[in-house]
């Protein structure tokens, strides 16, 4: 079977489970019969999941046990009569246990449960079981169950809870009418009576017992004096209207802290003042608001905003419509209500389907379950596309009673489904002829369409494992969870990679979004490179910049104490004997203490250098500006002294290491200065945003140098110029380049002789700051 057919048989499958969804909630509705509603259960589950048996089994707290209360498919002296543990040994009693249905493929090969007497008589192998009712008060276990092994989908599961669910809520509404009874049968009345002034006169026990909540007696003490909250209240306009008119009132009303007690009050007037008869209805008042928040729970069933739901007499006049299908056609219900199905506006005047409703409908009052796909036209003129069914609804003896008609707007589906084939075959041949990699195609359920690419051959999957699967059940979990998160990205519209290690390779996959003519998502691509060559490059790389960085700082290290001990005796030479020279040997010292100290500089430096990556601070969100102020403030006098203009934009906030940057821009700044010719220097510094990243520039008015130094210049111990010309180490400008690859950016520079020269570098920008 090709993916497309599977992909639409498990829609139909998932569209079916919403109709009897749908339709056994109808039922939860209008029955009044729990042991029938129970036993329908069993059969839907059953039926609609393919299997021998369905089960209601009803809990027992006190035995530990659970009554197959009603089934189907199981022997007739057990229903009614068998029972299975409620322990977490056996499957219905996990589910008790559990807030998501417990599923089991093969009982023969999980350990996790013992087989009930009930399912071993039988020979069932697999099967599911959800809780019916909260984790603090269950009723019982739904379940379905098979005598062969077989993959029970999350879809398949949330069904059997969603009709779990469906029968909480009609036990919970029926236990809830109940004690409504029980209440009114308990509720005795209350009195109490008040004069002209407001004062209590007289209160029954009940009345004192209710409303007496110091218990210090209330007589003659006035009522708004001790419910001061009653003075500007609904009970004081309804007391006072009822002695201006002389009329008696009845009204429902909430006393609050201390008493939070809803009273039923009766109050009948006189000339002398009022009697109050009264009742607590508190747990009433509570029991009806449950008993609304059920129906309108049984009611969002019926009117759930995806779904069209209809209900036919079985000659398909229309009984109800829910408001999602008559928004579809901007209509009031009673404008349909009595009408002929074919007849109504969803059916379009020039669509020619009117004949095929009213077949469809003839088809489903003689029980056939009918299944249909139209293409219609909106009162509006826009074109959709109808996906649904007819399903009779049958009485005990077998007669199609009503129709109920379920169907969904699935135009956008279908228009992503021709976009999405398209798409597949444009990719498909690259797909299966790239090299070195693998490319996948996901839909918006992020499963695969499309997989192929020749590293297939060195996996133990292949390209019909994947296509058509869900990302979690090709993949290990290590592999699966950045991949899930990877699609959900690139169906959020944003491009995203991630590397893991799989069958002994390494990886990279890119996914990015494929967008339709309008720029929505409708599906993504991912595209998988294996790199494990070029991380084993970068590992040794590493490795041997890590030796490298190590050598030249034992090496500097070493050098030290020598050219110290040199130093000093010069030095020496100079304080004691530097009289003794003639001008000649004047010269030749300071030589080589200049010598000295320069080659101390070039340790220093490259000390420095050697230091970058294992002495640099973590990178954080940097304000440039802040950076260069502190550098244009060191090189004050050097500035003064030049007559410097420096002409700096406002510079971004960056993600790097404050004290190397301001290294950079101390060791280009300084270079501008001193490489400015006969002219006091011009130096430009500005910035400009590229991707994720900055491109910073300093830019000056000097001697510039040849386009083919460019590259040698940020060698270490490389300089242009003497250094009686120029001063400097030559290692300035390579710790700028090492500083800013730390930083994952380049340098680079812009120059001609007598030009000018223009160093530019790259740092990571902050989130979205522009």
């Amino acid at each position: 079977m090709s993916s497309t057919s599977e992909g639409d048989a498990t829609l139909r499958r998932r569209i079916q489970q919403q109709e009897e969804v749908a339709r056994f909630g109808q039922l939860a509705l209008e029955t009044n019969d729990l042991e029938q509603l129970l036993a329908d259960a069993a059969s839907t589950i059953a039926d609609t999941l393919g299997n021998e048996y369905g089960a209601v089994f009803d809990l027992d707290p006190d035995d530990e046990r659970a009554l197959l209360r009603r089934g189907v498919g199981w022997s007739d002296d057990r229903v009614g009569a068998a029972t299975v543990p409620a322990a977490s040994d056996c499957q219905p009693g996990r589910a008790l246990e559990e807030s998501d249905p417990v599923i089991v493929a093969d009982r023969r090969t999980d350990d996790r449960f013992d087989a009930a007497d009930l399912f071993a008589d039988h020979g069932v192998v697999s099967g599911v079981s959800a809780r019916i009712g909260s984790a603090d008060d269950p009723w019982g276990v739904l379940g379905t169950y098979a005598t062969e092994p077989q993959a029970v989908s999350e879809h398949d599961a949330n069904f059997v809870q969603s009709i779990a669910n469906v029968l909480a809520t009609a036990i919970e509404n029926r236990r809830t009418k109940r004690e409504l009874e029980t209440l009114h049968d308990r509720i005795t009345d209350a009195f109490y009576s008040l004069n002209a002034d407001w004062e209590f006169t007289y209160l029954n026990d009940r009345a004192a017992e209710l409303i007496d909540f110091t218990g210090e007696g209330l007589r003659g003490e006035t009522i708004w004096d001790v419910f001061e909250w009653g003075a500007d209240s609904t009970l004081r306009e309804e007391y006072e209207r009822a002695l201006e008119t002389q009329e008696s009132t009845s009204f429902e009303f909430y006393y609050p802290e201390p008493l939070e007690t809803w009273f039923e009050v009766h109050a009948y007037p006189s000339e002398t003042g009022l009697s109050v008869y009264f009742r607590d209805v508190t747990e009433r008042v509570q029991r009806e608001h449950e008993l609304e928040q059920t129906e309108r729970r049984f009611e969002a069933i019926f009117e759930d905003p995806n779904i069209l739901v209809g209900l036919l007499e079985p000659d398909g006049t229309v009984i109800d419509i829910n408001g999602t299908a008559m928004a579809y056609i901007d209509a009031d219900l009673e404008a349909v209500r009595g009408e002929p199905f074919w007849e109504t506006p969803w059916w379009g005047e020039g669509d020619d389907v009117g004949d095929d409703v009213r077949e469809w409908t003839e088809r489903a009052a003689a029980g056939e379950y009918v299944e249909f796909e139209a293409d219609l036209t909106r009162p509006d003129g826009n074109r959709y596309t109808l996906e649904g069914t007819f399903r009779p609804v049958t009485d005990d003896d077998g007669d199609v009673v009503s129709i109920i008609v379920s169907d969904r707007d699935v135009s956008e589906r279908k228009r992503r489904e021709r976009q999405l084939r398209k798409s597949e075959q444009r990719h498909r041949t690259l797909a299966e002829n790239f090299p070195n990699g693998i490319v996948t195609m996901f839909d918006e359920e992020r499963r695969y369409t499309l997989a192929a690419g020749r590293m297939f051959d060195e996996l133990p999957v292949s390209p019909s494992d994947v296509e058509g699967a869900y990302v979690g059940d090709v993949w290990p979990d290590h592999v699966s969870e950045p991949l899930e998160e990877a699609f959900e990205a690139a169906l959020a519209g944003e491009r995203r990679a991630t590397e893991f290690e799989y069958a002994g390779r390494e990886w990279i996959v890119r996914a990015v979004p494929i967008t339709d003519d309008n720029g929505d998502v409708f599906s993504g691509i991912t595209i998988a490179q294996d790199i494990t060559e070029r991380k084993e490059y970068q590992r040794k790389l590493e490795e041997s910049n890590e030796r490298l960085e190590q050598f030249a700082y034992a090496a500097s290290h070493d050098l030290q104490e020598p050219l110290r001990m040199v130093s000093s005796y010069l030095r020496l030479i100079d304080t004691q004997y530097g009289d003794a020279f003639d001008a000649d040997g004047e010269e030749f010292l300071a030589f080589a203490v200049d010598g000295a100290d320069r080659m101390r500089e070039m340790i220093d430096g490259l000390l420095e250098y050697s230091r970058i990556e294992t002495r640099g601070d973590p990178l954080e969100p940097i304000d440039l500006n802040a950076v260069l102020a502190d550098v244009l403030d060191d090189l004050r006098l050097q500035i003064e002294d030049t007559d410097a203009e420096i002409d700096a934009d406002a510079l971004p906030t960056v993600e790097g290491d404050a004290s190397q940057l301001r290294q950079v821009f101390q060791n280009l700044l300084s270079n501008a200065l001193e490489y400015s010719g006969d002219e006091p220097p011009r130096v430009r510094i500005d910035a400009e945003r590229r991707g994720d990243r900055w491109v910073i520039t300093v830019a000056d008015e000097g001697i510039g140098m040849d386009p083919d130094e460019a590259d040698r210049v940020f060698e270490v111990f490389q300089r242009l110029h003497s250094h009686s010309d120029h001063q400097g180490t030559g290692i300035g400008l390579a710790l700028c380049e090492r500083i800013v690859e730390r930083h994952g950016g380049d340098i680079w520079v812009d120059s001609e002789p007598d030009e000018g020269a223009t160093f530019s570098f790259t740092l990571p920008a902050v989130g979205n700051e522009d």
